[in-house]
Parts: structure tokens; sequence; C-alpha cells
């Protein structure tokens, strides 16, 4: 127990007792407490100091201490950790909540508990990923991605299960080519017992050659980055002149509205052929808009595992031919609004289709080899082209926030259903089959992932605190890392770690105020000495 756990523990008894028995003589109370009177005596001294408000002798309770140190350490780990508030600014809150007399809050004082924090929190993640390799167990299978963000020129690496949001590696590093990225992500993985089936990425090369020569696997390409560029291409060019096309049509209307009121109404009709030619040129360019906006809802539509027309199985070679499709009306709608295509972006569209689309091929591997051999095929079709449509829709159906996209989702899973109420294999299950089924095509469905849109949130979370002008230690990088891992939550309560073992882990903050020393105590600040412009002056004595 250290000194500040002492005086906290002696000051409660001193306290305790004068409550219970009333004022007694110094030696009184130090014969039944089994203390010296200076304790006795710093104690009584120390808690009249802090008798300055109606609830300050709760806090001198058994009650009172619990709750002081679940307040300021759940205060520093959810603001100062989590949310990168400075301890400048958390000393500022407890002066005003009047709990400074009765613990330290200088900046200081919390500043040192938040490392001691950062280091327990570090710890933490270690013990239990050391836990998991003891134990032992099945080799878990990761949909992995990467990308980088930077820090005073440096790059932090980022590698994260996607499926269950784990971040397998968060490093600085000096640089990020291919041998910083393999020598570091194979050693974590390795470390961690955990194999990368999957990997999807920006296109980096040096990412790319990770996954195909460094971890042996399926590479694919985000596809969020490459609607993006057409986005940026465009989309914003479309919407550009749109906005032009509507400001001409306003002006000519607003001016054949002026030259009507005149007497003569001269060039009424002059004006009036101009505001039809801007109606008709904006309803081309409208026409563009939507039509380019039809084409991007296609390509998101058209990457997935089972087609959302028919629920039939896909291909890639499927999925190529529909984003190609697609592509070409890029290249169209661009041509016949005289958008240039300077960095060639439906070209780089174009080349990314096959990455794009070998996460279906990739999926229907994974999944298909996850069956027992045992399965007749009439409960394999079933399985496979019956029952995984049903959860994989009423998962994507789940996950989307684009209210475009929940219509098809919609119509995809109501025909699914229906297929599957009158299908006869659905009719034989036992309820403990069903039970077993649903949990492996949950586990499929899981699986499939076509964006790596979990590491740029990962990413801009990090920058936060670059901006906030925290800076970023590797100790607090760690422990924001086993934040991440332990203690962030999805709609069912469950955290990445509890998500890729698939076992419960001790409640962060529990297993913190467990491990924590005792809060710092309150002392008197130091005030600053006013210099005196007249020290320099000689008195005659």
């Amino acid at each position: 127990m250290g000194i500040a756990a002492d005086v906290r523990e002696r000051d409660r008894k001193v306290w305790a007792h004068i409550a219970e028995f009333g004022e007694q003589s110094l030696r009184q109370i130090a014969q039944a407490l089994g203390l010296s009177k200076d304790s006795v005596a710093r104690s009584k001294a120390a808690l009249a100091k802090r008798d300055e408000y109606p609830e300050s002798s709760f806090w001198e309770s058994v009650a009172g201490q619990a709750w002081l140190q679940v307040m300021v350490l759940g205060m520093v780990y959810v603001f100062g950790l989590k949310g990168g508030v400075g301890a400048d600014r958390m000393s500022e809150f407890l002066k005003l909540i009047r709990i400074a007399p009765h613990v330290g809050s200088s900046p200081t004082a919390l500043r040192a508990v938040m490392r001691e924090m950062e280091e327990r929190l570090k710890a933490f993640g270690q013990q239990q990923e050391a836990g998991q390799k003891e134990r032992g167990g099945s080799q878990p299978e990761i949909v992995g991605s990467g990308d980088e963000t930077w820090f005073d020129e440096q790059p932090v690496l980022v590698l994260m299960d996607l499926v269950s949001g784990y971040l397998v590696l968060e490093e600085p590093a000096q640089d990020r080519s291919y041998e910083t990225w393999h020598s570091k992500a194979q050693a974590r993985l390795e470390q961690m017992g955990v194999k990368v089936r999957h990997f999807i990425s920006d296109r980096g090369k040096a990412l790319v050659k990770l996954a195909t020569s460094g971890l042996g696997c399926w590479a694919g390409a985000d596809l969020f980055h490459a609607q993006y560029d057409i986005s940026k291409w465009l989309g914003c060019a479309l919407h550009g002149k749109l906005n032009r096309a509507r400001q001409q049509r306003q002006e000519a209307a607003a001016e054949l509205a002026a030259i009507e009121k005149k007497p003569l109404g001269a060039g009424v009709d002059e004006q009036k052929h101009q505001l039809a030619q801007a109606q008709a040129q904006l309803e081309t360019i409208e026409a563009a808009a939507q039509a380019y906006h039809e084409a991007q809802r296609a390509v998101s539509a058209v990457v997935h595992a089972f087609s959302a027309a028919d629920n039939t199985a896909q291909t890639s070679a499927q999925v190529t031919q529909h984003m190609e499709e697609q592509a070409q009306r890029f290249a169209q709608i661009a041509e016949a609004q005289s958008v240039s295509d300077p960095k060639d972006t439906v070209g780089k569209f174009r080349r990314q289709i096959a990455d794009v689309a070998s996460s279906v091929d990739a999926w229907w591997l994974w999944t298909t080899e996850s069956l027992n051999r045992s399965i007749s095929t009439a409960d394999r079709d079933w399985l496979l082209h019956i029952w995984l449509p049903v959860v994989y829709w009423q998962h994507q159906l789940h996950k989307t926030q684009n209210p475009e996209m929940k219509p098809v989702y919609t119509l995809a899973l109501h025909n699914a259903q229906a297929a599957c109420l009158t299908h006869p294999v659905t009719r034989t299950l036992s309820q403990h089959d069903w039970e077993h089924w649903l949990s492996w095509a949950e586990w499929a469905t899981h699986n499939f992932h076509r964006a790596s849109s979990a590491v740029e949130g990962r990413n801009g979370c990090l920058a936060q605190c670059y901006h906030n002008g925290r800076g970023l230690t590797h100790r607090r990088l760690a422990a924001l890392t086993t934040i991440h891992n332990y203690d962030t939550r999805r709609r069912d309560g469950s955290t990445p770690a509890e998500r890729l073992y698939g076992e419960r882990f001790p409640n962060l903050f529990e297993w913190l105020l467990e491990q924590m020393e005792a809060l710092p105590l309150p002392r008197a600040a130091r005030q600053p000495a006013l210099p005196n412009p007249l020290d320099f002056i000689s008195v005659a004595a």
C-alpha cells in the first residue's frame, strides 16, 4: 500500500471514530485507533481543512472514498485517454465540482494518473493475448486490412481484422515499405497465432505485396476507394455544372420577368427562347446526374456474394462484367457532358475491377471449405443457395445506412425468405439444426467484406489525437489499442476481442479500478513570487 493510501486510510479511521463517538482528546482517539497523537493531530487538521462544503463529509466515508476513486479514474479514462482532453481542462473540472480539496487535481497529478493508467492498459492487452496463446485452440482466421496514418512525418501502421474489428497491429514505423509492413505484421500474427485469409486494401503497392507475397492470401481492392475516385472526378463535375445551369435558368427567368414588367415588353420572345434553352440544358444535366447516381448504386449493388435480383450465387467473372458495364456508363456520361478525364479515372477504376470482384470468389472458397464433406448434396445446396441468402441479406440490410440501398436489400431478403419457406428441406430441420446452421450462416456472412472503411475510421480516430495537439507517445498508442480491442462495443455489447476469440474478457475499466494505485493526495499550490522592482534600492540604517 502506498503513502497516499496509508494517509487516506488513517484519515478515514479518525473521521469514522469522531463521527461515532464525537469529539475526544487526541490521546483518547490515538489509544482507541492504535495511532500516535501526532498522526491523529495531522488527520484532524487535514479533515478540518477539507470540510469546506456541505458534501465534504461524504467524501471522508468508505462509500465516498470508493465513489471518488471511480469518478476521478472514470474521468481520466473517458475524457483523458478516449477523448483526448488535456490535464489542465480536467483539473479545472475537478475544481468546479469541488473535489479538489479531497484529491490531487493539479494537471501534474492528473498526468501522473494517466501515465500509470497507460502502463496498466498496455499490460492488460499483453496478458490477455498471452493467455489466449497458452490456452491454444483453433487458429483464428481473419479478413485483414491495412493502412497508414501520419504523425509529424512518421507513419503509424494499422492492421485490423475487419470481421471482429480487432487491431492486430498499431505501431509507429520509420517508413511504410513492404519490408517494414511484412516484418511488423508477420511478427504480430505469429505472436497472436492468427492467420489472414483475405486482405483488403486501397491498392498501395506495399499492401498488395504484403497480401500476395508476405501473407499468401487473396488481395482484394477496396470498393469505397474505387467509387470515391469516380465521385471526385465525375460526380463533382456534374454537380458543378448542375449548380451553374440552375443559376443560369434562375437568371433567365428573372430577366424575363423584368422585361415583361416594362410597358413595351420589347425582347420578350428572345428572352423566352433563352429561358427555354436554359431549361433544356438544366434537364439534360439533371438526367446525366441521375444516370451517374444510378451507375454508382449499381456498382454498390453488384459487389455481393449473391445477386440482388434473383439471389443466385455470383462469381467474380459476373461481378467484373457488371462493373465494366457501369465503367462504360461513366465514360459515356463524361463524354456527353464534355467532362475531361486528364487523370484517366475511368481507366484506374477499370484496373481495380478484377481485384474488387475477387472478394466474391475468396468468400465462396472460404465458405464452401467450412462445410463438412459428409453433408448430403441436397443439404449442401440448401445451405449455400437457400438458407445462406436469407442471413446474408438480413445482415446487409441491418448494416447499410444508405437509404437508396435499403429497398434493394429489403426486396432481396423478401425473395430469399419466400424461397426458404417453400423449400422441402426447411421443414425437416430440428431446433438444434436451426441453431447450428444459423450460427454457421452468421459466421460466413460476417466474413464477407468489400471495403476497408473500418481501418479508415481508426485512422481518423488517431488523427484526432494529433489535431488536438496532444501528441501520441508509444505508451499512449498501446493504451488506445487496448481500449479499442477490449472496450469498444457494438450494439450487441460485444468487444472486438470477444468476437475474435469467442469468449468473454474482464471488464476493462473494472479491472483498472482494482489495479490502479490510490488517488494522489491534494496539495496546496505553490504561490508564485511577485518580483519587487524596488529590491535594488538600498535604504540607510
